[in-house]
């Protein structure tokens, strides 16, 4: 690969995150403060020499920054850190509605429960599954909130036919990153031919020259499939994890996504198959 295929690939994939920094007010020097420390990062962490120190000299040459800011760069991220903020109780307890046999019906889907404990499972059970700290009637107000429950008397009915709620905005952020962020790790390591664990699976199908009839059809058979897989795996993801938990074995971290992308001014011939 050269240096100019690799730039342009580059700047294909920077388009849509300068266009998202700037909706969001994130400007240049901004992004230039913040690149100086993740460039030294990941020098140190990846690009190392076996049996040798990782000088500031090395990374100077690797990064192109000067050696008086990686020295005091290194230095300020030798202060210790705060534990990384999760998504949330209601992520995981949408994943676990929709994926634990006790909580769906007969067909898989997700089924109404009442809000009270009674003969079975309830929406205080539910809740009681991801934490005791949480209060069942503070979690229910913000689904109903977000649009992602109904309450119906005493029964409480999941509305919204996803793994992630998409109206908190923070959430939402939050996801932005996660899935962005270990997309491009699986990437970048298929790209540098990172021995361990990859190769990744990154598969994708492209075809252009189409109607707009022709990209409903095609997003909405990606939608529901798609859909339908990630349940499915949430389930054995779910059953599987503590099964991990209860041998011990808790200690890795999968990520397996999907998404659709269209685009109605695209142009080019016809063309259809596999990402590498």
């Amino acid at each position: 690969m050269t240096e100019k295929t690799f730039r342009i690939a580059v700047d294909r994939i920077l388009r849509p995150l300068v266009r998202a920094m700037i909706g969001r007010g994130l400007t240049y020097p901004q992004l230039a403060e913040l690149l100086k420390p993740l460039f030294i990062e990941q020098a140190v962490r990846h690009f190392g020499l076996p049996g040798r120190r990782m000088t500031d000299s090395r990374i100077s040459v690797l990064t192109g920054l000067q050696r008086r800011d990686i020295r005091t760069l290194r230095e300020q991220s030798e202060a210790p850190r705060g534990p990384e903020r999760g998504h949330g109780p209601i992520p995981r307890l949408v994943a676990l509605w929709q994926g634990d046999p006790r909580f769906r019906d007969a067909s898989g889907a997700p089924k109404p429960l009442p809000r009270s404990p009674g003969a079975g499972e309830s929406f205080e059970s539910l809740v009681a599954e991801i934490g005791r700290d949480v209060h069942p009637r503070t979690l229910l107000d913000e689904m109903l909130r977000l649009g992602l429950a109904e309450a119906e008397g005493d029964s409480v009915r999941l509305l919204e036919d996803s793994l992630v709620p998409s109206r908190d905005e923070e959430m939402m952020l939050r996801y932005y990153a996660a899935n962005l962020g270990d997309h491009a790790e699986a990437a970048a390591a298929n790209l540098l031919a990172a021995p361990e664990p990859g190769p990744f699976f990154e598969r994708a199908v492209h075809y252009n020259k189409l109607s707009a009839a022709s990209l409903d059809a095609l997003e909405e058979m990606a939608r529901s499939r798609q859909l339908a897989l990630l349940k499915e795996l949430n389930t054995e993801a779910l059953r599987l994890q503590r099964q991990d938990m209860e041998q011990g074995a808790a200690a890795g971290r999968i990520r397996i996504g999907a998404f659709v992308y269209r685009d109605t001014a695209g142009g080019g011939g016809t063309q259809g198959g596999e990402a590498p």
